[in-house]
């Protein structure tokens, strides 16, 4: 039982990965036909983050905008894994977007809230987490049929010798 538990488990997690990596992937490249608003810069800045290891950098730039009278606000820059790493690459981001300044952001359609200032590219590592997450689900799919049919397996070896005590 334990290890059917297992190999669900990790099934779940190689679908979960693959799945949020194929998002991202997916949304980069459509998020260029998106509609267009127009939306303000309420912050940006640079924000550190420290591990045992090592330091990098991550921009962090938050903007307002309105889909239809309605109000919203987003932090997300691109869906190219823009996330940490060297402090030159984050400040680029930080000073072409100064707070106050006026921004035009492509927002999905069907969800509004679900917006971007640079959209098209997709980064490295979402192609990662959706491979080694496909193959990771892969992996566990096939582990799990490899269970089943060995257990399917061991209940005819089981059966056989009481059917044919039956039939003599």
């Amino acid at each position: 039982m334990m290890k059917w538990l297992m190999g669900l488990a990790l099934l779940g997690v190689g679908v979960a990965l693959a799945f949020a990596g194929g998002r991202m992937v997916y949304r980069s490249k459509v998020s260029t036909g998106w509609p267009t608003a127009q939306g303000t810069v309420v912050g940006s800045r640079v924000e550190t983050l420290r591990s045992k290891r090592a330091v990098s950098f991550r921009p962090e730039v938050s903007y307002r905008y309105e889909v239809n009278g309605t109000p919203y606000t987003s932090d997300t820059v691109a869906f190219d894994g823009h996330g940490s790493g060297g402090l030159v690459e984050a400040q680029a981001v930080t000073r072409h977007y100064p707070a106050g300044a006026p921004v035009t952001l492509h927002y999905e359609p069907d969800d509004p809230s679900v917006s971007c200032i640079q959209c098209g590219a997709t980064g490295f590592m979402n192609y990662v987490v959706a491979l080694v997450g496909a193959v990771f689900a892969a992996v566990s799919a096939w582990g799990l049929m490899d269970l089943a049919r060995t257990g399917l397996l061991e209940r005819k070896r089981q059966q056989s010798p009481s059917v044919r005590a039956g039939v003599r």
